[in-house]
């Protein structure tokens, strides 16, 4: 197998892996539009972390081709290989297509979680003034309640 075989074997399998990337995003926006558990939280995070260490494989895996070809993991290197391969040009513009995707996604996600925390700083503050006006007395001590 050539190495733009091997590149595009990697780019492909970026490409599929960023697919269920996105519906795993997909999945904990639905989740944060719910009435989302810390539970749920937690593991739309894990998830969320194993793609991500999925994916840093596959993009060190290459970094590593393009290196063997004598090109960057960069822009320039990426568009240099598809000058001498133009069969890998679909493939990456497929894989960065997925990842602006996925990025939106994911950035939309953070809003709606910030959102959400928020909400619950907020909803806690009150609480807590309401429990310490209710409790103590200038002094600091504890009020008797009648």
């Amino acid at each position: 197998m050539s190495l733009a075989d091997d590149l595009l074997q990697c780019v492909q399998a970026q490409s599929a892996l960023l697919d269920e990337f996105i519906q795993t995003l997909e999945a904990e926006s639905a989740t944060l539009l719910d009435d989302p558990t810390n539970l749920a939280l937690a593991e739309q995070t894990q998830r969320k972390n194993d793609y991500a260490e999925r994916l840093g494989r596959l993009d060190q895996e290459r970094a590593r081709i393009l290196g063997e070809m004598e090109q960057p993991d960069t822009a320039a290197g990426i568009d240099a290989a598809c000058a001498v391969y133009p069969e890998l040009r679909p493939a990456f513009d497929a894989l960065f297509e997925r990842a602006d995707q996925a990025s939106r996604l994911n950035q939309d996600n953070g809003q709606i979680l910030h959102t959400y925390m928020e909400h619950n700083q907020r909803a806690l503050d009150t609480l807590h003034s309401l429990v310490n006006q209710d409790l103590y007395d200038a002094r600091g001590r504890l009020r008797r309640r009648p």
